[in-house]
């Protein structure tokens, strides 16, 4: 609808308005496809999250294994890149509890404490933010 008065108003003005209009628009849009896209890469980490969570863990099990990561990770929808899992030391646990979603170039970053970390309601912690370490 925008595009549509857009054009309309782009008719009736000269060359170097039109230009700057046509700028403005497309700026607008960009900036558009910047919240959508961070809007998705969030709500895909959210949904990581929330299988994360809601994982039955064995006894002994962690959020931070890499098998219940990889696990939450298959189920995804689409097509996002999920990166940051390290198990250097190979204790089979992520190292530092960071898990990037991207979704185009969008991020959002799953932080996840360690076993034990939040004894306050017993279980680890698993958060989302747009701002990745």
């Amino acid at each position: 609808m925008a595009v549509a008065a857009l054009s309309l108003g782009l008719a009736a003005c000269d060359d170097d308005t039109r230009d700057e209009l046509a700028d403005d628009a497309r700026d607008v849009g960009e900036q558009v496809e910047d919240a959508t896209g961070e809007a998705s890469a969030r709500a895909v980490a959210e949904t990581l999250r929330g299988a994360i969570v809601a994982d039955d863990l064995d006894g002994g099990a962690s959020r931070r294994d890499v098998r219940v990561l990889e696990e939450s990770i298959a189920d995804l929808p689409g097509d996002p890149e999920v990166t940051g899992i390290d198990d250097g030391d190979g204790d089979g646990r992520d190292d530092d509890g960071v898990v990037e979603v991207r979704v185009g170039d969008q991020r959002a970053c799953l932080q996840i404490a360690e076993p034990g970390a939040n004894d306050d309601v017993g279980e680890e912690d698993v958060s989302v933010d747009s701002d990745c370490p």
